[in-house]
């Protein structure tokens, strides 16, 4: 009885084992003709479905950035449009000291000391001594034409640019100088010939 039911085991694995075999052969039948019915694409079509791909991630991009400003800014409207959540953030360039001077137009003719100013153009420069104590420097090409005590001030005299220089009238005799850079703000008073 032993031998009947071992032949009969061992046919059934045998005829299983060949079957199994025709199956998995079956599956590798067609490798040869995988390739046949692929359409074959151009250059331009690649760079167009890569485009269309950046495009998604990019607008991925965009709402993950808007869901991000709305978390920080609380996604309501600004008092000030230039916080508003739409505005592009600009990069702020930083600031550097004139080193140059600021070219003033003085149409009358200025009494410093004991020297008397032209008409002309001048270029302004401001510095400060060991005291602490401002001084503007008036400059005609490299010379030196005059120099006058300032005073420091906080008054940016509304100006739109940090570094500014400005002759203004103050009375019959006087104008008024005014100076701005970096550091400081300036004034002073300057008499002047009719």
């Amino acid at each position: 009885m032993k031998k009947p039911f071992l032949f009969i085991i061992l046919s059934f694995l045998i005829f299983s084992s060949g079957s199994f075999a025709e199956d998995s052969w079956d599956e590798f039948s067609g490798v040869d003709r995988a390739w046949d019915g692929q359409k074959s694409v151009t250059n331009k079509e690649f760079e167009e479905a890569i485009n269309a791909l950046e495009g998604n991630k990019k607008k991925k991009e965009a709402k993950k950035r808007k869901k991000l400003i709305k978390k920080i800014s609380g996604g309501g409207e600004s008092l000030y449009p230039e916080l508003s959540p739409d505005s592009d953030i600009t990069d702020i360039t930083p600031l550097t000291k004139n080193e140059d001077g600021m070219l003033l137009n003085v149409p009358v003719n200025l009494i410093i000391g004991s020297k008397v100013l032209e008409k002309g153009y001048y270029k302004v420069m401001a510095e400060k001594d060991e005291n602490e104590e401002v001084y503007l420097l008036f400059y005609q090409s490299h010379a030196l034409e005059g120099k006058v005590r300032a005073y420091k001030t906080e008054d940016d005299y509304d100006e739109e640019h940090i570094d500014f220089v400005r002759l203004l009238p103050y009375n019959e005799s006087f104008v008024k100088v005014i100076f701005g850079s970096l550091d400081f703000n300036a004034y002073t008073y300057i008499r002047f010939l009719h």
